[in-house]
């Protein structure tokens, strides 16, 4: 068993309140009916300057949120059309700033789609194309009249003009490497050449000819052009620079010890800013190198400054570095202003900070961009939320304001799980590795690693009511029960031929229930460990469930839309509940037992009454790519809280909604 190295906690960043002006007006942008409001902005997927230098695009998986680039006042929000599963992967602004394109990918497939936004009214333009590749790069020619696109399955490049739609020019090209970021491919910002990744090799395409100008050793993760298209860099952990005119390389960048995930050249070519998995940005001096190869004198370019990371003693201008901040996770995307003197990071902490490139200084953070919420809970007042989230990050939430304060879990795995303990005092997280490891929320740190015998990812986390117990459920198809005092294994649950993928504690701690992959559910009395097999329809799997309030009666959900109601005592089937027609992410009990909610994929909350077994109504987040992943109650009932595989949260007045 390959055990995870421990967590490193390394500092808290403090995002600070909204205030509550700009909170409220965001938390209740294109809200679906029924929702009084919503948290949560959506991971980021790209960051976008205006080439006026005044508005800054974030873009995300539920919309793209227009920003003052100078305060990081929200000015707007663009609410992209929905397209199945499909996710913004990135965006450009047209050189009046008027317009946006937004290009999308689908993981794994070819539906990519152009669109064009005005970004003044939020209004949706034109589709310039749909059903080609995922679209990985995008770029306005100098005039506007031409947009060129480059996307993946295999290598496509497309170009169009702006005024008619029309397509003007096309091609593909074979490619091996499956790109493992958005910056695999690049596009000339004369949009006359493409580089693109291969297995060991970059090879760069002219676009005019359509024919292989260059193939290039090295591996390589993402890439860039020079704003001339002179020089090319790719990343990896090393970043090489190449001449795009002869192949050659010119040097290679030492600085980053993890894998470069994106990088971007400043407009004036002085400035290279990279960014790698662990949430580094070192700025590259260009300038004095360029000036030197002019004159024939081999030199590398300095680390100017490491804005996010350890600080360097290489600093040719004996300017200071800056370390102020640090992103927590990777970073996804960079953009600098028209003048150069700012730069924007995203990260997939959820903050996109803006940067002073002559000083290496903060001038603001926008927060609030979320990973897949993984556990939601209410703390005593009703009025406070705090989320868990994908992205390693802790969030508390005001729920009437939207005021929120972050605090960041550095991680090395990506994050599969987690469950809040109901003290609120805990969060275990499971991950691609088959340990867990368990976070003290006021001490803000890892305090334990449950050293699991799973043979692989840990897909679902419970606490036993009393915070006493641990359950672990993976894909080997594994149970384990961990005394969450002493970090000890209590037993092991053996017994489902599938893997978990859900598992629940009744309220009153003497019953447990874990739902498989293999079609059946297995219900443990936790005082005798005797267990009984509740099986579901045949070939289908068991994808949710959970015990009713007074812990008589659990309902699962099967992957063929069949909802399935148990006496939790006598273990006998009482009812077909209902027929979902697809399959249910989730389920929650309300407070008082007699109401059972499912989310289910396409953004759909649906209420069942338990009295009649019947549906009794439907709730629509808008987001047709997501599904809802977690759900909450108020003490009363009365409001329903719901967090999605996008980050979202929604807060639903239920009177309301029952009221339609």
């Amino acid at each position: 068993m390959k055990k995870i190295e421990l967590f490193c906690i390394t500092f808290l960043l403090a995002v600070g309140f909204l205030s509550n002006s700009l909170a409220q007006e965001y938390t209740r942008w294109h809200l679906p009916e029924g929702a009084i409001a919503r948290l949560g902005k959506g991971r980021i997927r790209d960051v976008e300057f205006s080439l006026d230098s005044k508005r800054l695009a974030v873009a995300t998986d539920i919309g793209i949120w227009i920003y003052n680039a100078h305060t990081g006042a929200e000015i707007t929000r663009i609410k992209v059309q929905p397209r199945g599963i499909q996710a913004v992967n990135t965006i450009a602004f047209a050189p009046d700033s008027a317009t946006l394109a937004v290009g999308y990918w689908v993981p794994g497939g070819a539906a990519g789609a152009v669109e064009l936004w005005d970004t003044t009214t939020g209004e949706h333009l034109t589709v310039l194309e749909e059903d080609m590749s995922s679209v990985h790069a995008l770029e306005f020619s100098a005039d506007g009249t031409t947009l060129a696109s480059v996307g993946w399955a295999p290598v496509e490049y497309r170009i169009w003009q702006i005024a008619t739609g029309r397509e003007v020019l096309s091609f593909t090209k074979a490619q091996d490497r499956i790109p493992h970021s958005k910056g695999a491919l690049a596009l000339s910002q004369d949009t006359h050449a493409i580089a693109s990744t291969d297995v060991n090799t970059v090879k760069i395409w002219d676009v005019a000819t359509e024919e292989l100008r260059h193939i290039l050793e090295g591996d390589t993760l993402t890439l860039a052009f020079s704003p001339d298209s002179k020089t090319l860099a790719g990343g990896f952990q090393t970043i090489r620079l190449w001449d795009t005119e002869t192949g050659n390389e010119l040097s290679k960048l030492d600085g980053h010890t993890n894998l470069v995930y994106t990088m971007t050249f400043s407009p004036d070519a002085k400035i290279l800013a990279s960014g790698d998995i662990r949430g580094k940005v070192i700025l590259w001096d260009l300038d004095a190198y360029t000036q030197k190869l002019d004159n024939k004198k081999s030199t590398l370019p300095s680390l100017l400054r490491s804005i996010t990371g350890d600080k360097s003693s290489k600093t040719d201008n004996k300017r200071e570095d800056h370390t102020p901040i640090r992103h927590a996770l990777s970073i996804e995307a960079l953009d600098f202003t028209a003048n150069s003197k700012m730069l924007v990071s995203g990260s997939a902490d959820g903050a996109a900070i803006v940067w002073d490139t002559e000083t290496g200084n903060p001038l603001f953070t926008v927060p609030g961009h979320t990973g897949s919420v993984k556990a939601l809970e209410f703390l005593e007042d009703d009025k406070t939320l705090i989320s868990a989230s994908s992205d390693g990050t802790l969030r508390t939430w005001e729920t009437d304001t939207g005021n929120q304060q972050l605090i960041p879990m550095k991680q090395k795995q990506s994050i599969f799980s987690m469950a809040f303990s109901a003290d609120h005092k805990k969060v275990a997280i499971g991950g691609v590795g088959n340990d867990v490891h368990l976070w003290n929320i006021d001490t803000k740190n890892f305090v334990a690693i449950f050293e699991t015998g799973h043979k692989d990812a840990v897909d679902t986390l419970a606490f036993s009511p009393d915070n006493k117990t641990l359950a672990s459920g993976s894909r080997d198809g594994i149970v384990e029960l961990w005394d969450v005092l002493n970090h000890q294994r209590l037993s092991r649950l053996d017994g489902h031929t599938g893997e978990i993928r859900d598992m629940a504690f009744s309220a009153d701690g003497k019953k447990f229930a874990s739902a498989s992959r293999d079609g059946t559910v297995h219900l443990w009395d936790l005082h005798t460990q005797k267990k009984t097999v509740l099986r579901t329809e045949p070939n289908s799997g068991v994808e949710a469930l959970t015990f009713s309030p007074d812990s008589s009666m659990l309902v699962s959900a099967g992957w063929d839309g069949a909802i399935q109601l148990w006496d939790a005592n006598t273990h006998q089937h009482i009812t077909d509940f209902i027929d979902a027609g697809e399959i249910v992410k989730t389920l929650t009990f309300s407070p008082d037992g007699r109401v059972v909610v499912g989310g289910l994929h396409g953004g759909l909350i649906q209420l069942w009454d338990v009295d009649t077994r019947t549906l009794s109504h439907q709730i629509r987040t808008g987001d047709a790519a997501s599904w809802p992943t977690k759900f909450i109650f108020t003490q009363d009932g009365k409001t329903l809280v719901s967090g999605d595989s996008h980050g979202t949260i929604f807060i639903w007045d239920l009177e309301n909604v029952t009221q339609r």
